[in-house]
């Protein structure tokens, strides 16, 4: 059985908390707080989504990272390997998303790469896929009627077999995914600040 971990208890990682909750699909919650520190979220979100600790949610098969882009190296780097997981690449690299480090210059930190090579290269072995990061927290969490139809997520990777496994995933959590391909190709379209980013799109049944 695949086991699912939320790593992040902000805005973005409470929102899939309560996406897995709402749609009955188990998770791991943690941050680097612990457990007691989003004891009402776990109020909240249990028995679904059970809050643990850091050290027991790097166990999971699948990790969303909910944190910001420049907490990403450090967790990455509190491993040497990352073999067999699949990571789910939900940050942004935007000044928006590093408010407590006032003096960096993401574009340094980018030096023209894509932010999820960036994440791929912190995690040795893993395979990498960018997903959950082109709405806001509030739109993720929102639920839909059936005549306003399914919300789109969109996914890309460069390991099929991870793209496939989170697409199924998304499905469970009653999206829509849609498969972009290759980070460095469909991937750039859910860069911030890229085409896909900030744009609701729905899937309705038209027959």
């Amino acid at each position: 059985m695949t086991t699912t971990a939320i790593i992040g208890t902000g805005n973005i990682g409470a929102a899939l908390a309560r996406v897995f909750a709402r749609n009955r699909v188990e998770a791991m919650l943690a941050n680097t707080r612990g457990p007691d520190s989003f004891t009402d979220l776990s109020a909240e979100v249990g028995p679904m989504v059970q809050a643990t600790t850091i050290d027991e949610a790097r166990k999971a098969d699948v990790l969303f990272l909910a944190i910001p882009f420049l907490a990403v190296e450090p967790f990455g780097a509190s491993q040497s390997r990352w073999n067999g997981k699949i990571i789910v690449d939900v940050t942004n690299a935007s000044a928006a998303h590093a408010p407590n480090e006032p003096g960096v210059r993401l574009d340094e930190v980018l030096a023209g790469r894509l932010s999820t090579e960036i994440v791929t290269d912190a995690f040795p072995g893993a395979a990498v896929v960018k997903a959950f990061n082109q709405l806001p927290a509030s739109v993720v969490s929102r639920q839909l009627s059936a005549d306003e139809g399914k919300i789109v997520i969109f996914i890309s990777s460069n390991s099929e077999s991870a793209s496939k496994e989170l697409a199924r995933l998304t499905e469970m959590l009653g999206y829509s995914p849609v498969e972009l391909g290759r980070i460095d190709e469909g991937g750039r379209l859910i860069e911030v600040g890229n085409p896909l980013t900030l744009r609701l799109f729905t899937e309705r049944t038209m027959f």
